[in-house]
């Protein structure tokens, strides 16, 4: 199982292979950026074999409302088909204000696919958008992992795909950033990690994130001087 568990306000972070933890988690969303179809080589845990790696994980998932995965949009949108059997909902594109250029593709965008249910219907949360905010080159800066996703999309992310109370998990957790937005939208987070450095550094990303969100309750509260 884990080799180690760490809980930092509602999150819940386990160093250990997801293979091994998830079939004792329970989530009502997964939230993922998962080791991509098209991972550069030596880049991180996993690059040998994305493919099996993410049937592997699909199978031992826990069941949940809805999972929405992360690639980046060259990614080959057939590696979901060993996701649990939910209906697929929607895409959503992840810009960046900048493109990249990847061989002949213009782009470097992420795709979004999200897959079971939508959020309950609210005010301001009745349709939801195909297109995410675009991110800045700077919003994906160096934090020590090689492939960080920018904080400003998960943030976004997590806040439609969620509703209030919900559960979110990352099995593929990385440096932190689904957790990192799971805190500033107030929902309780699970995140599993296999790398050891990613691991410690996910615990201070989710430090400081917690300590933010928790200096901007305290001016939230009244005075009662």
């Amino acid at each position: 199982m884990a080799d180690r568990v760490e809980r930092i306000g509602l999150a819940t972070l386990y160093l250990g292979d997801c293979r091994e933890i998830m079939p004792a988690l329970e989530a009502d969303v997964i939230v993922t950026d998962p080791v991509w179809p098209n991972c550069p080589a030596d880049s991180i845990p996993g690059w040998q074999d994305p493919w099996g790696l993410w049937r592997e994980a699909c199978a031992l998932m826990p069941a949940t409302k809805r999972i929405v995965a992360v690639v980046r949009a060259d990614s080959d949108p057939r590696f979901f088909v060993h996701l649990p059997p939910l209906p697929f909902f929607r895409s959503i594109l992840l810009p960046y204000v900048i493109p990249g250029y990847i061989g002949r593709k213009l782009g470097g965008d992420e795709m979004a696919y999200w897959f079971g249910s939508p959020i309950a219907p609210a005010p301001g949360r009745m349709l939801i958008p195909g297109r995410g905010p675009s991110a800045q080159p700077g919003g994906r800066k160096a934090n020590g992992h090689p492939m960080s996703r920018a904080q400003r999309h998960f943030d976004w992310l997590v806040g439609w795909c969620a509703d209030a109370g919900e559960t979110v998990l990352d099995p593929f957790m990385g440096s932190g950033t689904t957790g990192v937005a799971a805190v500033k939208n107030g929902l309780p987070f699970v995140g599993c990690e296999v790398h050891p450095p990613f691991f410690d550094l996910a615990c201070r990303r989710l430090e400081d994130a917690q300590r933010q969100a928790d200096l901007f309750l305290a001016r939230q509260e009244p005075s009662h001087a």
